[in-house]
């Protein structure tokens, strides 16, 4: 089944903001944006690990393009959960241009 370019740019941006939701969960839970944290803290380097690896597998193939939504979308649920975890929301805005960066390199063209 061949989607048409229409229906993939409706699912795109539909995955794109819906990043918001996850800011607004934030923000009500009232996690606090705490600047002081270590580059070398266990979720740093998850957020690094998770910035790769979906990374890579977009790179490599993109034949399922909901697959490929869903691989660039890990990074922003990463920060999402290493922010609940550390009860810092500095992780979920250092992971938010990883996920930006994965969703402009996916826009669907053609």
């Amino acid at each position: 089944m061949n989607e048409t370019l229409v229906d993939r740019r409706k699912k795109y941006f539909a995955s794109l903001f819906s990043i918001f939701i996850w800011f607004a969960v934030l923000i009500l839970l009232r996690v606090p944006l705490n600047p002081n944290f270590s580059f070398f803290s266990p979720a740093f380097l998850v957020i690094l690990l998770t910035a790769f690896i979906p990374s890579l597998l977009i790179f490599k193939k993109k034949s399922n393009y909901n697959l490929t939504l869903i691989l660039a979308y890990i990074p922003a649920l990463v920060g999402f959960i290493t922010s609940i975890i550390f009860n810092n929301s500095v992780y979920f805005l250092i992971s938010f241009p990883i996920f930006l960066l994965g969703y402009i390199i996916i826009f669907p063209k053609r």
